[in-house]
């Protein structure tokens, strides 16, 4: 694999191949398209960033329905202060608790007696850029040149999603053409950032791609067969009604597990197709079909580990669903068939399909190619 050490021209031929793509998917398509976010009908409260600045009154009174708090805040905002009363329902799941110093949100809402502010949330953004900080700063001291690309990568695929995928779903147009077109200008730029130019990073791409076609063919059928609306979910049924239903819901959601299955797939296939060529750089007299067998045997170790993982992603991002379904004491039989439900199955297994399918697809190309190359080159 190519290690970008110093500035060449394989290097400057790569930024130059990406920075294409990503003016292609982020800048020509959209305009030619006319990638419009239309605002919601709804408009949102204007909302800022205060201060606590003192408790002013606070006392605790018993209602019907428990003890509840009521407390007058003085909060500074940018340029005024402005008082909040509010009410706070005690031993309430989430409650605000605030005291003066704490940085929060702060929404106005108008009214023909004049603005109403309402504390909505914290403020978060310094712990927030702490992670983020933490998190660049170990992939850069660790991966080193490596991580650093790998670092770009991640930036090529947040601008994808937010200026080519996110406004190409709100336009109007088909959720599934734009996950697909997106997740590949995401593959195209990242693997190649991340991990070189080379036939090891070729041969991995070109596994990606056909496991996302079949994960995407495969969703079609199975979401069609068991006629899932893909409304299902409170955020999916919110964000219809907040876009006039000028959505496809089913597409959407077709969408999602594309890209969700995206970032494990790379995963996947680029330790593949490195097994495959690390095998012929050992044994130069490894063909095609011995490399694929030996190579298979690491993939299914792979594939083991990897469904195992992506089962468990899932089961946590819906452990609140899943401690709900265990409560209400309904047969699984019947769980199986709520919507809300058959989603997440077919999210999971799909994807899971997907990754399994990519392990043979890109050992066989992997194989292909490392055969053909030299094998006294160790950056194929």
């Amino acid at each position: 694999m190519t290690r970008f050490t110093r500035p060449d021209m394989t290097q400057v031929a790569l930024l130059w191949f990406v920075g294409a793509v990503l003016l292609v998917t982020c800048v020509l398509v959209p305009a030619i398209a006319g990638f419009s976010v239309a605002p919601s009908t709804t408009p949102p409260p204007a909302t800022s960033k205060g201060r606590v600045a003192e408790v002013l009154e606070r006392r605790v009174e018993t209602s019907p329905r428990g003890e509840v708090r009521t407390e007058r805040l003085r909060v500074d905002l940018a340029g005024s202060t402005v008082e909040v009363a509010r009410t706070v329902q005690l031993g309430a799941t989430g409650r605000l608790d605030l005291e003066a110093g704490d940085q929060v949100l702060v929404s106005r809402q108008p009214g023909p007696d004049g603005d109403t502010y309402l504390i909505v949330d914290r403020v978060r953004d310094m712990p927030l850029i702490a992670i983020t900080v933490a998190f660049a700063a170990l992939v850069l001291v660790i991966g080193r040149a490596t991580g650093a690309w790998s670092l770009l990568g991640l930036a090529a695929s947040l601008l994808i999603i937010a200026r080519f995928i996110v406004p190409g779903i709100l336009s109007g147009h088909s959720p599934l053409l734009i996950a697909e077109v997106g997740a590949v200008s995401i593959m195209v730029t990242t693997l190649y950032l991340s991990h070189g130019v080379s036939w090891k990073t070729t041969a991995a791409l070109g596994g990606t791609t056909v496991a996302l076609a079949l994960t995407a063919l495969l969703a079609v059928l199975v979401i069609t067969a068991a006629r899932i609306t893909g409304v299902a979910s409170e955020d999916a049924a919110t964000l219809q009604v907040l876009s006039s239903g000028h959505i496809e819901a089913g597409g959407l959601l077709l969408g999602g597990i594309i890209i969700g299955t995206l970032g494990v797939l790379d995963d996947v296939t680029v330790a593949q197709s490195a097994a495959v060529f690390e095998l012929r750089a050992a044994d130069p007299r490894f063909g095609p079909a011995e490399l694929y067998r030996r190579a298979m045997n690491v993939g299914r170790d792979h594939i083991a580990s990897t469904v195992n993982t992506l089962v468990l992603a899932y089961v946590g991002a819906s452990l609140p669903l899943v401690m709900l379904l265990a409560i209400q004491g309904e047969p699984l039989a019947i769980q199986l068939n709520r919507e809300f439900v058959a989603v997440e199955v077919v999210r999971t297994l799909v994807a899971s399909i997907g990754l399994i399918a990519a392990v043979p697809v890109t050992t066989a190309l992997a194989a292909f190619a490392a055969s053909r190359m030299d094998p006294t080159r160790r950056n194929p």
